[in-house]
């Protein structure tokens, strides 16, 4: 065999290792969601990826023997053919080398250039390449893998077998599975891509949010007891009109006595068609045209509750807490602002919830939840302690263990909240400031 024969057997050696890495690295990387969207679409070459990504082992194996080979068989040619060449021209060199000394040298800088060319071409390049275009690559080599795999099969038989039996003797799955994406590497990926520019800040955010939502109780959301708007079941829908208007509200919950026995949720848009289709309606009791109220436990899940209401066609959910009584309402607007922020239209009132002061520090309401507050000031959790708590105002009520009086001061983890306003029972305003006297920066600076 020529020596341009066996040169050119090496490069296509090193090639075919080069697209046995590329082959694995694509496939392992191609995203399962965007391969499903293809073969939805009808992309057989997708369903091929799909096939081998639910197969993992067999994949790994055929491409394992192929660059094994690939290996063994760029080695043998280079240790039979290209050492004996390197030999002859080191022969050249003065002093005279003897034998065994021309073959050892020319050995290792035959093995050093063979693993420089795998190493580069057959291992970085191709897998650098793939990493980049995994998803249309994996497209063309899943075929290709296909077709070694049946090839290969009575090997890989044997080395799935042997790679079982040694995974199930230290007790691990013998069928492996590649690992979906986490909930943790999706937003590290989503904050990679908004460093990137590939997504504005407040998309990220809001993917965030999503995830938040799903793990926040109602309870946590919802408008409490003491905020509600409500109807007494007696009163004329006369009066109903006006409080609709005085309001600004579309839906009122309709209560028997007290809050506690809500009756229903009376709509401004009944109320208007009713109230001008049959004007002598209008002295009749609001209970006769409350539509059914729907109930949800205070600890069931936003995220839960957004599919239900949306699922029902409903926009206003009755919270319930663990003794039977009313603990507040929620409506869908209120479950879409955690996703996207504060909604207000031309009729809401002006409503600063949280304010930031030109010295650095920041007032806010009592009522805001302390996880909002948090993630304005861009804190963690932890460093506030442990507390049961869902509002500002109620955790400073609940490190004092009583009701404060306005101008009291409480340090709380590494804030400083001084108590401005109090409404009867209830924390007013608060200025919230670094203990350390840092200012507060963070999410929420202008």
């Amino acid at each position: 065999m020529s020596l341009f024969t066996e040169l050119l057997l090496i490069v296509l050696l090193l090639g075919f290792n080069a697209f046995l890495a590329a082959s694995e690295i694509a496939i392992v990387s191609a995203r399962r969601s965007q391969l499903r969207a293809w073969a939805e679409e009808g992309s057989a070459a997708a369903e091929r990826v799909l096939r081998l990504v639910e197969d993992p082992a067999r994949m790994l194996s055929t491409i394992q023997v192929g660059i094994t080979l690939a290996g063994f068989f760029t080695s043998a040619i280079g240790a039979v053919t290209l050492v004996r060449v390197v030999a002859a021209g080191l022969s050249a060199l003065s002093p005279p080398l003897s034998e065994a000394q021309l073959t050892g040298l020319a050995l290792v800088l035959v093995t050093t250039a063979l693993s420089f060319l795998s190493i580069v071409f057959g291992e970085l390049v191709p897998k650098t390449v793939a990493v980049q275009h995994a998803g249309r690559l994996s497209l063309f080599l899943a075929r290709p893998i296909e077709l070694l795999a049946v090839l290969a099969h009575p090997v890989v038989v044997i080395l799935t077998g042997t790679t079982n039996l040694i995974l199930r003797a230290f007790g691990l799955p013998a069928r492996a599975t590649l690992p979906a994406i986490t909930r943790e590497e999706l937003l590290t990926l989503l904050e990679e891509a908004e460093d990137e520019g590939q997504v504005s800040a407040s998309e990220a955010d809001m993917v965030e949010e999503a995830f938040e939502l799903r793990e926040t109780i109602v309870r946590s959301v919802m408008v409490p007891r003491v905020d509600m708007e409500a109807l007494s079941a007696d009163l004329p829908l006369e009066v109903a009109i006006e409080r609709f208007f005085a309001t600004g509200f579309s839906r009122l919950p309709v209560y028997e006595g007290d809050l506690d026995h809500i009756v229903g949720i009376l709509h401004v848009k009944d109320v208007f068609r009713i109230a001008w289709s049959d004007p002598a309606a209008r002295s009749q009791p609001c209970r006769q045209f409350a539509r059914p109220a729907y109930f949800v436990p205070e600890t069931k899940l936003a995220g839960e509750l957004l599919e239900e209401l949306r699922a029902r066609q409903t926009r206003m959910a009755i919270v319930i807490d663990e003794f039977g009584g009313v603990a507040g309402l929620v409506t869908l607007e209120d479950l879409i602002e955690e996703l996207v922020g504060e909604i207000r239209d031309e009729f809401d009132r002006e409503y600063e919830p949280l304010r930031r002061l030109d010295t650095g520090e920041v007032e806010v309401d009592g009522r805001v939840g302390i996880y909002d507050l948090l993630d304005w000031l861009d804190l963690d959790e932890e460093e506030l302690g442990s507390h049961e708590a869902d509002s500002v105002g109620g955790l400073i009520v609940e490190r004092l263990g009583r009701f404060p009086e306005p101008g009291e001061t409480v340090q709380i983890g590494p804030l400083r909240c001084e108590v401005l306003t109090m409404e009867q029972y209830r924390v007013g305003r608060v200025r919230v400031a670094r203990a350390d006297g840092a200012g507060t920066t963070g999410k929420g600076s202008p």
